[in-house]
Order: C-alpha cells, then structure tokens, then sequence
C-alpha cells in the first residue's frame, strides 16, 4: 500500500469522531438543562404567595441535621375533616428561615398576627419541615403586623 491510499482514510475518519462528540456534547447539554429547569420547577419555583390572619400558637426551632424554625397558627373557621367525627380548626403550618423574623414570632405566640408567605411546589430540608397535609412547602418572609396583642386572653 502506498502512503496516498492510507492517508485519505484517516481523513474520513476524524470529521466522523468530532461530529459524534458534538452530537453528545448537545446531548448532554439538553439532559442537563432540563434537569436543571426540573429541579428549578420542584424546589425553588415560587407556586404561591399572600399573607394570612391568624393565632400563632406554636413556634419552635427543631430539626435532626437542619435546624429550621417551624409554626403553626390556628385560622379562623373550621374544616371539615371528611371523617365521622366531622369538623376541625383550620391550622397553617410553616416555617421560617430568617433567625431575626423568627425571633419576633417567638415573642408573638398567643397574638393575633399577619404573616406573608411563599408557597414552594416541594420541600428541601435546609429549608423546614415538610407537613403531609399541605400543599407543597410553605415558608414565611415577613411578619405584617400584629393585629391584636391579646385576642381571648393568651389566644386560644
């Protein structure tokens, strides 16, 4: 064989490597990115916001790996339950990332309260608690104000 034939073949053979290599490197940039927009959608996408009115009952900072500061403040009204037994309070469920808000709503237990919120499509665990019953995480930025100091005498 003589040194023409041989180098023609070589010739071929490269364009066909780097075109499979950017073919996986597209490839692989489109996994990543929608993996990237799914997790976005699942943990840090904002699904909802607004305040609530309600008796902040239970305020404490809890957790096994991640401390989190978690509430939970009685509504007004009653639910049902879908059980015989019938009704229940209507409670939220939260928790609260900031150490400064969440010292204010230690010292707020038993009033009468307004509190902004985010509602998150899923929960991450730096982040507070997961509760079963709501929808998604939701998770307190802001104290509004306090509407009334004492409502029923402690607010129960």
């Amino acid at each position: 064989m003589s040194e023409d034939t041989i180098t023609p073949q070589v010739e071929e053979i490269a364009p066909k490597k780097k075109s499979k290599r950017k073919i996986i490197l597209i490839i692989s940039f489109l996994l990543l990115l929608i993996v990237s927009g799914y997790v976005y959608y699942q943990y840090y996408f904002v699904y909802s916001e607004g305040t609530r009115v309600g008796i902040l009952y239970k305020f404490s900072k809890k957790g096994t790996f991640f401390k989190t500061y978690e509430g939970e403040m009685v509504l007004p009204g009653i639910k049902s339950t879908g059980s015989a037994a019938g009704l229940s309070t209507n409670r939220f469920q939260f928790s609260v990332s900031d150490s400064e808000l969440a010292k204010k709503l230690m010292e707020s237990q038993g009033m009468e309260l307004e509190l902004h919120y985010s509602n998150y499509n899923n929960s991450l665990p730096w982040r507070g608690d997961n509760y079963s019953e709501e929808e998604g995480q939701y998770v307190v930025d802001k104290l509004i104000k306090v509407k009334d100091e004492n409502p029923n005498g402690y607010g129960l």
